[in-house]
């Protein structure tokens, strides 16, 4: 219970479809009528991926939010079992609903056991339809498009037409019956059906939709549609009657039938007892079938004429006439009610025997209002523009005067005219409306690919596209990471969801952290919506391909469903984009790292194969590659440098008398004596056991004497304050030259190796002190 209020849940099929919009349609309105809540789950068939993998490869996504229904956010559920289980087996079906213990539960359609029902008898329908065929129109050779032949609806037609043609004596060939898959993409199996059977007559589809595609094969043959060939259908859809010419076929009650499955929900949920309910089906006849347009012989007896009837008498008829096809629907007192306003001022004016003008404006007022009402949400302005197209033909078959005639003709010019702008503005609105929720739904994706690293920024646009499209509120929840369910669509749904960002009338906002945490059993109520009355709410999936982000939510009415798909596919799109990032900036991150590391580990590489171990200074190959590389570059071209030559004074004496500890504290020692001696950007190396070697660019004529100064002094420093029983002290050779890119390091090397020997002449006699 939300807001005080009752919430009844509704699993259906694809809301794009015709039957569950109009199941839609009168829920919604019961709904509206009991003040109670009404939440849509519209999945797709279940197990239909097992059957038609190639075109249903990801449908069983929509299957997922069926698992969000929990008693603890609902008070009813009504299952349309026909419309997302016909491919299921009672068995099967059973362990479905089992996932909804403690959820008071009836069916649509079909009665299972421990369930009550609510369903239509589609027979009785079937039935009139193919014995009118017969028995009306003479019809021999009948043809039959039924849907899959796994489909349970389908095969209930399909057995009712092998039924009444062989109760009438014709047969039935398996060349006169083909199989489609319930769309309007049917054409092809028409145009094989009709090859053939080249002496067919008639051809019955199993449900509307189907008929649309064989309309345009029969027409693509030039074959008279009505005529020459009686066509029926199945369903009443609203595309029925706008088709050319209109067709036939057999009203099933699908809004009446959502109506009354939410007044019985509201008892079973207060008294937990409501009884199956069984409604008839109902044969139309328009023109598709050979039937002509109602005269006023159709009406009334022979030798009496209808306009020699009181008024209310001629009303009767004319409803029963115009509207019978609605006589038993929850909507049909406001229709009529409506429509005989019109129809009274009509006929006053017909029967009057002075001659009176027709209240043009105050009809053509009344008429607006009408087409302006939620009334054509459930007798659409095509069956408005069919009813007055039967009224003008009984009245135009009644012995009306000459000026009454063209009298009446004008005024039925004026109410088709009238019809006729009010679709053409409807046609360019919903056009117009269709175009700004696409780029909005589009614009989702865009911004995302924009603001796709500011989440922030990322949420806040999509809630500013979402609020223009329609929805009351909207809900965005997601899981920490996108889930994998099953092809079926069964899983178990998570303990808790993220609600990412939403909008209701008080209320915008994108969440972070932990405050976005929902329990599942909340995701309809909790502390961020916001109910002031009733909502209709529809859930459904945010997915892209096998990846489950999340379930989107939104507040809105039946008559703007259609932008709710699209709008999920974009989201899912955003979602996937977001994931996307996520993940890449995690694996930027880690590579930053390893890049790091690597480097890291070159430069101690790098380090390791060019310094001396020992004292820390460059080794034989640092020392020439750095040195090297100073000479030669262009830039130092004609600069002055040297290279100092230097040798560790008896080496082998210190080893070998005290040891070779004390040998590497000697080396060390001469090593930081260059070091200090030399400027910081100078290179120095060890390039062999007591061998060392310093290059330095030079700008000053005493550079050489000011480096040997302070080798002597730093020697001298040493050996006084070491406590070592000897002398510390090198030998040293200079070469000075200048760089022109022709020097060899090693011709270098030998010139300052040659001035070493010259100066160890100096060198002690003995170390020892």
């Amino acid at each position: 219970m939300t807001n005080n209020r009752l919430n009844i849940g509704i699993f259906t099929c694809h809301i794009d479809n015709d039957y569950a919009t109009e199941v839609c349609k009168g829920a919604e309105y019961a709904a509206k009528e009991l003040d109670c809540n009404l939440i849509v789950f519209p999945g797709m068939f279940l197990n239909a991926s097992f059957y038609d993998p190639a075109n249903q490869l990801y449908d069983y996504q929509y299957n997922s939010i069926f698992y969000y229904a929990h008693p603890e956010c609902l008070d009813a559920l009504i299952i349309s079992v026909g419309a997302i289980s016909s491919l299921l087996s009672e068995k099967d079906m059973n362990s479905f609903l089992s996932h909804f213990d403690g959820i008071p539960i009836l069916t649509l359609e079909e009665k299972l056991p421990g369930y009550p029902c609510i369903r239509t008898d589609n027979s009785r329908g079937m039935r009139d339809a193919i014995e009118h065929l017969i028995k009306e129109h003479k019809r021999k050779h009948i043809c039959f498009v039924a849907g899959k032949d796994d489909n349970t609806d389908s095969n209930l037609r399909l057995k009712i037409y092998r039924e009444v043609l062989s109760e009438n004596g014709l047969s039935v060939e398996d060349r006169m019956i083909i199989h489609g898959d319930f769309a309007e993409y049917c054409q092809e199996e028409t145009a094989q059906l009709l090859d053939a059977n080249p002496d067919a007559d008639a051809i019955v589809f199993a449900n509307d939709r189907m008929a649309i595609g064989g309309y345009a094969e029969l027409k693509a043959r030039g074959i008279r549609i009505g005529e020459t060939m009686s066509v029926i259908g199945f369903d009443d859809s609203p595309s029925s009657v706008n088709m050319d010419p209109p067709l036939t076929t057999v009203n099933i009650n699908s809004c009446e039938l959502g109506f009354r499955a939410v007044y019985a929900a509201v008892r079973l949920a207060q008294t937990g007892n409501m009884k199956s309910e069984t409604l008839d089906s109902r044969l139309i006849n328009r023109l598709s079938c050979c039937c002509h347009l109602c005269t006023e012989s159709d009406l009334i007896d022979a030798g009496r004429h209808l306009l020699d009837l009181d008024i209310p008498d001629i009303i009767d008829i004319l409803d029963g006439r115009l509207f019978g096809e609605i006589a038993d629907s929850f909507f049909a007192s406001k229709v009529m009610s409506a429509y005989n306003r019109i129809l009274i001022d009509i006929v006053s004016v017909i029967k009057s025997d002075i001659d009176t003008e027709y209240p043009q404006n105050k009809i053509i007022d009344e008429l607006k209002c009408i087409l302006e009402s939620d009334l054509t949400d459930f007798y659409s302005v095509q069956k408005t523009a069919y009813m007055f197209r039967e009224l003008a033909s009984i009245f135009s078959s009644c012995k009306l005067s000459a000026a009454k005639s063209l009298q009446f003709n004008r005024l039925n010019t004026t109410i088709t005219n009238t019809i006729s702008l009010f679709i053409s503005n409807q046609l360019y609105n919903t056009i117009y409306e269709n175009k700004m929720m696409g780029w909005s739904s589009i614009y989702i994706t865009r911004d995302t690919l924009t603001y796709g690293e500011d989440l922030g920024k990322t949420y806040t646009s999509i809630l500013h596209k979402l609020q223009g499209l329609n929805y009351e509120g909207a809900y965005i929840y997601t899981y920490d990471d996108p889930v994998r369910i099953t092809d079926t669509g069964s899983w178990i749904v998570p303990k808790s969801v993220f609600l990412q960002a939403f909008f209701n009338p008080n209320n915008c906002q994108v969440l972070f952290g932990e405050s976005r945490r929902v329990p599942s059993v909340e995701i309809f109520d909790n502390e961020y919506t916001y109910y002031d009355k009733r909502f209709t709410s529809v859930i459904v999936p945010i997915f892209t391909n096998e990846d489950h982000h999340g379930v989107f939510i939104c507040n809105t009415d039946v008559a703007h469903f259609s932008s709710i798909y699209s709008t999920s596919l974009q989201l899912g799109a955003a979602l996937k984009y977001m994931s996307l990032l996520r993940e890449q900036n995690i694996t930027q991150e880690q590579l930053r790292m390893s890049l790091n590391e690597i480097h890291e580990k070159n430069e101690l590489l790098n380090h390791l194969s060019t310094s001396d171990e020992l004292t820390g200074i460059y080794n034989r190959r640092g020392f020439m590659e750095r040195v090297e590389y100073y000479i030669n570059i262009p830039s130092n071209c004609g600069m002055k440098a040297i290279l100092l030559f230097a040798d560790m004074d008896s080496l082998k004496v210190v080893n070998d008398k005290f040891g070779h500890k004390d040998g590497d504290f000697a080396l060390k020692n001469i090593a930081n004596i260059l070091s200090q001696s030399f400027g910081p950007h100078d290179v120095i190396g060890r390039i062999g056991g007591d061998e060392f070697v310093c290059f330095a660019f030079i700008d000053d004529s005493d550079y050489v004497t000011e480096v040997q100064r302070k080798i002597k002094d730093f020697s001298a420093e040493l050996n006084a304050t070491c406590g070592k029983p000897y002398f510390i002290e090198m030998s040293v050779g200079v070469t000075e030259f200048v760089c022109d890119g022709e020097q060899t390091i090693e011709d270098l090397l030998s010139q300052a190796d040659t001035a070493l020997y010259s100066n160890k002449r100096y060198k002690r006699m003995s170390i020892l002190k």
